[in-house]
């Protein structure tokens, strides 16, 4: 919700400078087709973000899916105990576009397993051993970067992207990361800092 206020409050103060812009620059002829323009763009984005905002809502609260989640906090749980177990992605908002960019899972790890879960709640878990590759790629969503991993599963590459959820709270990603360059540092491909995240 807190991430919803926030879009809400970005687009209306953006909607704002660009009224104020537009009524103080323009003469009275250019100044009604742009501030026309400009309200359907702003009431376009606006009830594009309250949509996929109660389209999320349902997903999770809706009988089926919310066993789905309940489904999904079970198997997770049930891989072992909470404490050992550091999600590192978080699902960005770029009005369904995000979909295209990154994996549709939720990502996991703790001290030797990375752990992909989807919505379904099923579990594919790999070795960290296994990861050959974790690079950021040259995308971002939201001021995230995207960042790649790629596993050696037999004789078949798996790849996740996915923006992670680090920030000053919450080093859990920042943590794999580490944990990976320890293990394998050749698989690092990409340098980590804050100007890149």
């Amino acid at each position: 919700m807190n991430i919803m206020i926030k879009r809400m409050l970005f687009l209306t103060l953006l909607y704002l400078v660009l009224t104020a812009v537009t009524t103080s620059t323009l003469s009275r002829q250019l100044f009604i087709p742009i501030l026309t323009a400009t309200n359907i763009v702003f009431a376009v984005l606006l009830t594009l973000l309250i949509y996929n905002y109660f389209r999320f809502l349902k997903q999770n609260t809706s009988v089926d899916n919310g066993q789905l989640l309940r489904n999904h906090i079970d198997n997770v749980n049930g891989i072992l105990d909470n404490k050992s177990l550091f999600k590192i992605s978080q699902k960005p908002f770029l009005f369904g576009l995000e979909e295209g960019l990154i994996s549709n899972k939720n990502f996991y790890y703790n001290h030797d397993f990375f752990y992909a879960v989807d919505e379904t709640g099923a579990v594919s878990t790999y070795d960290l051993t296994d990861i050959f590759e974790l690079s950021a790629t040259g995308s971002q969503i939201n001021n995230s970067r995207i960042w790649q991993v790629k596993i050696s599963e037999g004789t078949r590459t798996v790849e996740y992207r996915f923006t992670h959820n680090f920030s000053i709270w919450n080093t859990n990603f920042l943590n794999f990361y580490r944990r990976v360059k320890k293990i394998r540092p050749e698989a690092i491909q990409s340098k980590w800092s804050l100007w890149k995240m």
